[in-house]
């Protein structure tokens, strides 16, 4: 199997991101974005766990719709269903974006 790439973006820093797995749950790929180190030993991107009130912060991924050049955020879970990548469409060497949860809680 290739090897598996994303360009995250996040706060006007975009990274090329090796993903181990592809098929893993968007979850799961969001809390290992979340504690990965560059090269220079520092996180990769240092996203806050909780916003202004003290309340947790959730993040999700986010793609652009080319129809309509809106940011559509891809839900980790519809239902009780794991959601995956594939599940909207995201290929290899495709951008994505890592934005907050706009609704906390």
């Amino acid at each position: 199997m290739e090897d598996f790439f994303l360009d995250i973006s996040y706060k006007n820093k975009t990274v090329r991101f090796k993903v181990v797995n592809p098929e893993a749950p968007l979850s799961t790929l969001v809390d290992n974005l979340r504690h990965a180190i560059g090269e220079d030993g520092r996180l990769i991107f240092d996203f806050p766990s909780i916003d202004q009130t003290g309340a947790p912060l959730d993040y999700f991924f986010g793609k652009e719709d080319p129809q309509v050049h809106e940011i559509r955020v891809m839900r980790p879970r519809i239902g009780k269903e794991d959601q995956t990548l594939a599940d909207y469409n995201v290929h290899n060497g495709d951008l994505v974006y890592l934005m907050p949860d706009p609704i906390p809680g």
